[in-house]
């Protein structure tokens, strides 16, 4: 199923769409309320009998884009002699984010070749459908606070450097291999929020070829990835 058109006050279309207006000035981000939607956006992923994946996704990292643009328009203003300073435009975290999708594309494209070559023992482990709509909205649940969280914190600037989506989901893949578990808050606590979000999808991507299954001892606690094996899907 793909996820929901945006309803506020203020706006009804697709989350893509809100964003272009922001970058446009047609809409204030100021005026876009950041926690109903992705309120409206976790009752959705309950509900949901399926979910697509990539859509959600998607919506995330435009989510991200949205509490970014909200941060930097309260902060003060930079002094006239900062004016000329360059800094992280709209237009290159946008960049990032197509090269995200393209990189999710072609690692999808490529994975469903290797699976038709070489098939895996066990078969593809993908979760079960009610698992992967409880795991989706635990995921969920946790970007959004650990996105609350960067939004109360100092915002520091620093120079933007390049984060591809395959290194984020190698990295994650090394470190599963060697502990077997991670902590999701840990593995993604001291970085940006363009980090966080690329992590966040690489997860989604984990998650999504049942390479890893979502462990949370109590409802608010930190939630683990937990590597699967084919032994353990059973």
């Amino acid at each position: 199923m793909q996820v929901p058109a945006v309803r506020l006050d203020l706006f009804e279309g697709p989350v893509e769409l809100l964003l272009w207006l922001v970058r446009k000035n047609e809409l204030d981000v100021g005026d876009v309320p950041i926690g109903r939607l992705t309120d409206d956006f976790l009752g959705f992923v309950r509900e949901a009998p399926t979910l697509n994946m990539e859509s959600t996704a998607d919506f995330l990292v435009m989510s991200g884009i949205l509490v970014r643009l909200k941060i930097r328009s309260l902060l003060p203003r930079p002094r006239e002699e900062d004016l000329d300073t360059p800094g992280v435009t709209l237009e290159q975290i946008l960049d990032e984010f197509r090269q995200y999708q393209e990189a999710a594309r072609v690692l999808s494209r490529r994975e469903d070749e290797r699976r038709q070559l070489w098939p895996r023992p066990g078969g593809n482990l993908p979760p079960a459908p009610a698992a992967a709509r409880e795991e989706l909205s635990t995921l969920t649940g946790a970007f959004r606070r650990l996105l609350a969280r960067v939004r109360t914190e100092p915002l520091v600037e620093v120079a933007p450097i390049k984060i591809r989506f395959e290194d984020k989901l190698a990295e994650l893949r090394r470190l599963l291999h060697r502990r077997g578990r991670l902590s999701f808050e840990g593995a993604v606590t001291g970085r940006t929020i363009t980090e966080l979000i690329v992590m966040f999808i690489a997860v989604l991507e984990l998650v999504r070829t049942g390479e890893i299954e979502i462990a949370q001892p109590h409802q608010f606690s930190d939630i683990e990835l937990v590597a699967r094996t084919p032994a353990q899907a059973g």
